[in-house]
């Protein structure tokens, strides 16, 4: 709310402090009129935000009551956004790491927690890591279509869904996930024996940066890392975010659009860091790297494709050469947040992770 309102407070003034010039005499009393009554509305809309965030906080820690699919995309949207900052207030809105059930809630890593959320539970994991705003539940069927989780569900590994903030930057996520995975296999119901990473859009990134922490850290859990597969993730960036920091940098130009333009420079580490992607490692001995992308056009090959990609992230980026890659895998037709739909990708996955190595 405080940013809403101080945004549009902002331009109010600036669209109509300028008229006041034309008042003569009346000039002043005038400008002291505006100032106090606008002043009151708006600090008594931030006031009324500020209340109901607090009664919100309150209500989320306390309540006892499951969260649904909807407030859990709520909540995402919002830490897509403003996670960061949500972060650092200790926010009750804010998405802590952690792995996930099939209902979504949040599993202790504990042996008995984790016998509990994964009966089946097999040595050999699959971490799915959604993309910026998403859940895990991205990889789930939609709309009678099964999706990678039911896929997998279905053969020798066992899907570990994982959900973050994806507001924070992905060094930050990363660094928290290395740190999880290897609680993770510490109490694991069974001997982890391999581990495969899955990052869709961000996620794959986050999947990359966790990889190269856990070798700085010397994490045993790397040693056991055998694939990570990136679908439609923005290794070079994404054009989307480049455009925003370009709509932010001419919205500063003019007092009208100022506000505006500070509104947009408020957005989470997160998305800043879609801009260029990440500065990794292209890959580590001993982990296969496969890449998946989409274009819109149903020839993969064709120049239009090349250019818009997705219409978030282009095949350079998802595909190209900054990850040094066992596979790369371009698929026509399909926007960006249909990809994990398309029925050949579930397959192309476990064609590339499920045989024994």
């Amino acid at each position: 709310i405080d940013r809403f309102s101080s945004t549009v407070e902002g331009m109010h003034d600036a669209i109509v402090k300028p008229w006041f010039r034309f008042a003569g005499p009346a000039e002043p009393q005038m400008r002291a009129a505006y100032a106090v009554t606008t002043s009151r509305v708006y600090r008594s809309v931030r006031g009324i935000g500020s209340r109901a965030g607090r009664v919100s906080d309150s209500v989320r820690r306390e309540s006892t009551v499951e969260p649904t699919r909807r407030s859990d995309a709520i909540q995402a949207f919002t830490n897509a956004i403003w996670g960061d900052e949500l972060a650092r207030r200790d926010s009750a809105m804010t998405i802590s790491l952690a792995v996930r059930d099939q209902r979504g809630s949040a599993v202790e890593l504990d042996a008995e927690a984790l016998a509990k959320a994964f009966p089946a539970a097999s040595g050999r994991l699959v971490v799915l890591l959604h993309g910026l705003g998403q859940t895990e539940r991205c990889f789930s069927a939609r709309d009678a279509v099964p999706g990678l989780t039911e896929a997998l569900a279905l053969s020798s590994l066992t899907p570990v869904p994982v959900r973050y903030n994806s507001g924070r930057s992905v060094a930050d996520t990363g660094e928290e996930l290395d740190v999880l995975l290897e609680q993770l296999i510490e109490h694991w119901p069974v001997r982890v024996t391999e581990i495969a990473l899955v990052g869709y859009s961000m996620g794959g990134l986050v999947a990359r940066a966790a990889t190269a922490s856990g070798h700085a850290n010397a994490r045993r859990w790397v040693d056991a890392v055998r694939h990570v597969v990136t679908v439609a993730a923005p290794h070079s960036g994404s054009p989307i975010e480049k455009a925003v920091g370009v709509a932010e940098r001419s919205l500063m130009l003019a007092p009208q659009t100022r506000p505006l333009g500070a509104f947009l420079a408020q957005r989470s580490a997160g998305i800043r860091d879609l801009r260029s992607g990440t500065d990794l490692p292209g890959a580590f001995d001993g982990i296969k790297h496969h890449l998946i992308g989409a274009v819109i056009t149903s020839d993969a090959a064709h120049p239009v494709g090349s250019l818009v990609g997705d219409l978030i992230v282009r095949p350079v980026s998802a595909t190209g050469p900054r990850v040094a890659a066992h596979n790369r895998h371009l698929i026509g037709g399909r926007r960006h947040f249909d990809i994990l739909h398309e029925p050949t990708v579930a397959a192309r996955i476990l064609d590339w992770i499920e045989p024994e190595s």
